[in-house]
Order: structure tokens, then sequence, then C-alpha cells
């Protein structure tokens, strides 16, 4: 379907924190090409101060907004939908990215280029789809959530981006090495799954290296994961890795994984489910749209359809 220009006004909210202050260049080069293209009355930009800030600009925005544009990393994207997710349904302005960020694996998902003048057109030209939304906790999800070996990978190369300011998949596999060959651990877990490629309740209780939960395919820079992951499919899709692998057999597997071609790897599990409830022995290192989550216990759900976001080609 496409969005009809006349539908309401855009609002561009930006981290100028991301990429270590590249976003601060990047909003005044997007707000100058949208209120070219839009004029001023057609457009306003709104700049987060804090984490969370834009889950709150998103779920405050005027009713004459009809598309909300977010232009950052996974973070500030997801942060974005999860103010829109606290708006009645009839209430949410659609959803469009400006991709800022190292990863950049959601805008990716929704086939939009990683230059912010083409992503502009795309916004303009405003094709869009429905598409699910995950939720943990109560917190959203737009693209990824997993605990243990990736999450530690990419909380690392947060770590690493904001003290070298480097980005990228190089940066990702550098993290990688490091965890791989210094801290490589096994976390036991119980998953109860419902719905999915079986409809009945079912248990999984083992020990892994990683257990992933996706909304779309991918993580970490396009490593696509769940490579048969559909965001509009209602359910959530599930990738974990299981003893024993040593480091140098994990580091292939996770190789492989960048164009999906880990799945026939016999320490690879992949499952499907519209809910779990996820609990492990102890607390593993976890994340969520590349942000930080904690704890041992957690209730996940996928809300089919639910958001409308601007599309690619």
């Amino acid at each position: 379907m496409a969005l009809d220009p006349s539908c309401g006004r855009i609002a561009l909210i930006a981290n100028p924190a991301a990429q270590n202050g590249r976003g601060a260049w990047a909003a005044v080069e997007a707000a100058s090409l949208l209120r070219a293209r839009v004029g001023d009355e057609g457009f306003q930009l709104l700049l987060t101060e804090r984490p969370r800030h834009a889950t709150a600009l998103a779920a405050s925005l005027d009713p004459s907004v009809g598309t909300v544009v977010a232009l950052g990393g996974d973070g500030l994207i997801s942060e974005v939908a999860a103010g829109l997710m606290e708006r009645p349904v009839d209430e949410r302005p659609a959803l469009g990215v400006i991709p800022v960020g190292s990863g950049n694996d959601y805008a990716a998902s929704l086939g939009v280029p990683a230059s912010i003048g083409r992503a502009i057109d795309c916004v303009l030209a405003g094709r869009t789809a429905v598409v699910d939304v995950g939720r943990v906790n109560g917190r959203y999800f737009v693209e990824t959530l997993s605990f243990g070996l990736d999450a530690a990978i990419a909380l690392d190369t947060v770590e690493r981006r904001v003290r070298t300011g480097r980005t990228g998949t190089r940066l990702y596999l550098e993290s990688a090495v490091d965890q791989l060959f210094r801290h490589l651990s096994i976390y036991d877990f119980t998953a109860r799954l419902t719905g999915g490629d079986a409809a009945a309740m079912r248990t999984v209780s083992t020990a892994a290296y990683l257990l992933a939960v996706q909304i779309g395919p991918t993580y970490g820079g396009h490593f696509r994961i769940c490579p048969g992951a559909e965001l509009d499919d209602g359910l959530l899709d599930l990738c974990y890795a299981t003893p024993h692998l040593g480091p140098w057999k994990a580091l292939a597997v996770l190789l492989a994984a960048k164009g999906g071609r880990h799945t026939g790897n016999r320490h690879i599990h992949l499952d499907r489910a519209s809910r779990l409830v996820l609990d492990f022995a102890e607390e593993p290192p976890g994340q969520i749209d590349g942000e930080k989550i904690e704890g041992t216990h957690f209730e996940i759900d996928c809300i089919p359809r639910s958001l409308t976001v601007i599309v690619g080609k």
C-alpha cells in the first residue's frame, strides 16, 4: 500500500549521539532535505536528550503527525517503535527509518537504503507494510532479543565503538573473536513454547552458548541468525546453539551465519513460537535491539501486524 503525504506531517526523531556524534550531523542533513521536500509546515525535528527519551517523544506526538521517522541505530528505532505501541492502534503514525547506527539490521529488514538521501526518498515514496512487534517483560522489540554469546558480543561491540569510534562488521568480528576465545560460556535454560511449528505447548530444556528470539532475520550487522524469519508472519523465530563447540568451530559457525549458512550444523537448532516463557539457571548477557536487558525470567510474545512501517523496494 502507499502512504498519502497529505495524511499528516512528518516528525523526525533523531539521536544526535548516534555513531559517536555522527547522528547530530545526520540530523541536520536529514532535516534540511525533508524541509526542502515538504516545507516547514509539513515537518518537525525532535532530538533525544537521554535514554528512552525517543519513546516518550513518539508516544506524545501531535495527532497531526502521520509519519514519524527514526534517525539513529537499531536502539533508537526500537525506542520510537515502543512509543508508538503505547498509542491506540488507530493513532499510530507510520514508522520510517534513516539508518545511522553500527548494525542497522532493522533498516535492512525493511529494505531501506543506508544513505540519508535515499532513505528520505524511501520515506517520501510511502510504500508501507504492517509488521509484527515483539514484547519481553513489557518491553517492545522490533528485530532481535538474544542471550548468551551473541548478546555478549553485541554489548562488547557497543563498548568498543564508544571507546574507538569505529563501526561496522569488522568491529563486531573483533569482539566475537575476543568472546569466543576468552569468554565462551554455556547457559542452562528452560523454554516453554506455544504456537509456531507445533500447535501444542512444548518444553525445551537444555544448555546453549546462545539463544536468539527474532522478529527479523538478522542481528550484529546483518548476520542472518534466523534466515527464515519474516516481519509479518505473527511468529517469533528462535535459534540456539548447543554444546560442545571449541572456539575455532564456534567461530566457523558464526562466520557461516553471516550468509545464513549455519543452519545445517548439528549444534544449531531452529524453532518458531507465538509465545514463550524462558528461564535461565543463572543470569546471562542479554540484549534487546542492541540495548542491555537483565534478568533470568523472560515472558516473550509476538504482537501480530501491530505497526505500520515504511519499506523500500
